[in-house]
């Protein structure tokens, strides 16, 4: 398994940390590499979900992907789990998701059941629920191509 995850703010580097200089000093590419972990960081313009998921090609059989709304939910044939605070929020998110539509978690699964044909799992209460939906929307996915 491998994630992505979409930043909302500026940078995962630290202001005045040795990457942070390197990468000042004007490495574009800084390789941090501690007991048992490595991360990358490379200076862009813009980054795209799909230079990403080139990235992790080969590494992984699945990827979860957080964030990147506007490229995830569009893409076919990856399923999805909608997160969601409000039903409203989940209504805006109508515009940016292509099915299938495993599921839907986060605060707004204390006010609903289901919503529009796809359940809605409570993580508090259930998380292995979700675990089960994913795995099952996946295989009917993969079994219709």
């Amino acid at each position: 398994m491998a994630g992505v995850k979409h930043l909302h703010h500026a940078s995962i580097d630290k202001a005045g940390k040795d990457t942070w200089r390197m990468a000042e000093a004007g490495a574009r590419l800084v390789v941090a590499a501690g007991e048992g972990e490595v991360a990358m960081i490379k200076r862009v313009a813009s980054f795209k979900l799909e230079e990403a998921l080139k990235m992790i090609e080969g590494s992984a059989d699945v990827v979860i992907v957080e964030g990147f709304k506007g490229e995830a939910g569009l893409m076919e044939g990856a399923v999805k789990v909608l997160t969601a605070r409000s039903v409203k929020e989940l209504e805006e998110l109508l515009g940016f998701v292509r099915p299938p539509v495993a599921a839907v978690t986060g605060p707004v699964a204390k006010q609903l059941r289901s919503w529009r044909g796809a359940p809605v799992v409570d993580l508090d209460e259930n998380p292995l629920e979700l675990v089960g939906l994913v795995a099952r929307c996946a295989n009917l996915h993969l079994s219709s191509l």
